[in-house]
């Protein structure tokens, strides 16, 4: 799986648009949080992306199977796991 994460830096906290894909590259789910103030990535691939937009940071993260929560209102969790 690969999520895409569009990160828009706002004063005090981060606008995050995450886009999951499935492994034949189909649209499983999209989110947009507001008001993120932590995003933390566990057991994951992150590769920072310059070439997907220039007003943003897009970060594209690859894992087996991803999950996206959102903790205490304002922590962005993704995390990756292996299929078992």
């Amino acid at each position: 799986m690969k999520a895409i994460l569009y990160i828009t830096p706002i004063p005090e906290y981060y606008r995050v648009v995450v886009y999951v894909y499935s492994n034949e590259g189909k649209l499983v789910e999209s989110n947009i949080y507001d008001k993120v103030k932590h995003i933390t990535i566990e057991e994951c691939t992150v590769r920072l992306s310059s070439q997907i937009v220039y007003d943003e940071i897009a970060l594209v993260v690859d894992a087996e199977n991803i999950s996206v929560n959102l903790k205490s209102e304002s922590i962005l969790v993704i995390k990756g796991s292996k299929k078992g």
